[in-house]
């Protein structure tokens, strides 16, 4: 066991290292995680907008009614719900394309601010330049400022970052007497580097435009579409399972490390699949959102808490369900992870990740079928796991999905929990 605790090491820690210290994937992770409050307020109000009722339902009981009325109070005010969705959601990647050029612009320690605006309006031209209309004046399209280009906006707000970093490290910026406050000198210092970006991405888009009949945006949501779909793939998605568990296990927060790269694509499919809902054209794919923890860690965990509960007989993990019950119920698993420990403990980290790997694909496949829904909505990380589940997917039929698939992770954990308790008890036992 030492054996392969020390190989796993040599594997696992040169990857979180790497990871832990790239400027551009610790940026994007910064840069995603302020759009958490956008996607949670866009959600809210998709829900709200779109109730989950089934078609035809009739008001013949109490919460029949309540959906019918929900339904009927959604269609009154959908002109007052809608925009809060569109300028959330359906505007995601222009905040990505802030919040990103923002991050790396403070890795790179260059100004944070003129790098997410210069990031912005690049974005717009090449993505939603205005245009004409008769009657309307000049209007831009919102096809691609939601998951469509976030991508885009990504590769932007890298590109902005680097035109700047350029400048400064050679000094190609416009110099003003020292008796300028810092304040007024700042925009004329990121002019050259402001005009060097416009030139770049309008010839660029000007070529996209006349090769591919695309601006820059459409262009690349059309080359990394296949790749989009390769990732969220049942293959990619039990990958990611099995490298999420084998983080966690060594005691590195999985989460944190594999989502500087997840959380672009899952952030992106959520808000296709929100467009999806709002529009009911085209197709929902199942990684989105929080999928991976959903019926990963916030499954399993509580699983495995209540299998403490059940057959657990020592001292130390008596002590530990009492410690954990409340923060577990509410996807706090960490006095679980270092309190028992599950942290290079094999006997009880590979039935977790057994149950993640199963429970994953289940979801994977039920949501691919279009048996339930797939994710479209982010609810705040602290919401129990079923709860979350049917907040996240507006389905009801996710309640029932859940409560049977947590039942297999019980049984499945429940015959290695009761080992480990022996051998807690032959060590209590000894001691005494």
């Amino acid at each position: 066991m030492e054996i392969f605790t020390e190989k796993l090491q040599n594997i696992l820690m040169p990857v979180a290292n790497a990871l832990n210290n790239n400027k551009r994937l610790t940026a994007l992770k910064n840069g995603m995680m302020m759009t958490i409050p956008l996607t949670i307020i866009g959600g809210i109000f998709c829900l709200l907008a779109i109730p989950p009722v089934p078609a035809g339902i009739e008001g013949t009981n109490f919460f029949f009614k309540f959906l019918v009325m929900w339904q009927t109070w959604a269609a009154n005010y959908s002109e007052v719900l809608m925009p809060v969705y569109n300028l959330t959601i359906g505007f995601i990647a222009v905040y990505v394309a802030f919040g990103v050029a923002y991050e790396l612009a403070k890795e790179f320690k260059i100004n944070g601010l003129a790098a997410g605006f210069c990031s912005i309006f690049i974005f717009f031209l090449t993505s939603a330049a205005p245009f004409n209309v008769e009657g309307a004046g000049s209007v831009i399209s919102m096809g691609n400022l939601g998951g469509v280009g976030m991508f885009y906006a990504i590769i932007v707000a890298f590109l902005v970052c680097e035109i700047f970093r350029f400048c400064k490290e050679r000094e190609f910026k416009i110099k003003l007497p020292e008796q300028v406050p810092p304040n007024v000198a700042a925009p004329f210092e990121s002019l050259i580097p402001f005009v060097i970006a416009t030139l770049l991405f309008v010839i660029l888009n000007m070529l996209s435009m006349s090769f591919f009949e695309a601006n820059m945006c459409r262009l690349v949501y059309i080359v990394i579409q296949p790749l989009l779909s390769a990732s969220g793939s049942l293959p990619s998605v039990i990958f990611i399972s099995i490298l999420l568990s084998l983080f966690w296990f060594m005691g590195i927060h999985g989460n944190n490390l594999v989502g500087a790269v997840l959380t672009p694509i899952t952030t992106a499919n959520l808000a296709i699949n929100a467009q999806v809902i709002m529009t009911g054209e085209g197709t929902m794919t199942p990684l989105a959102g929080a999928f991976m923890t959903i019926f990963g860690n916030w499954m399993s965990y509580p699983a495995m808490m209540l299998a403490f509960f059940l057959v657990a007989k020592s001292a130390h993990l008596k002590s530990i369900r009492k410690l954990a019950i409340i923060p577990d119920l509410f996807n706090i698993n960490e006095p679980l992870t270092f309190g028992v420990p599950i942290v290079m403990n094999v006997l009880l980290a590979l039935p977790i990740m057994i149950c993640n790997i199963i429970m994953c694909t289940i979801g994977y496949i039920v949501m691919n079928s279009g048996m339930v829904n797939s994710i479209y909505v982010t609810v705040p990380f602290t919401c129990p796991g079923v709860i979350n589940l049917f907040l996240s997917t507006g389905d009801l039929r996710t309640i029932f999905m859940w409560v049977a698939m947590f039942a297999v992770d019980v049984i499945i954990l429940l015959p290695f929990v009761k080992l480990y308790d022996k051998q807690m008890l032959a060590e209590e036992n000894k001691q005494s």
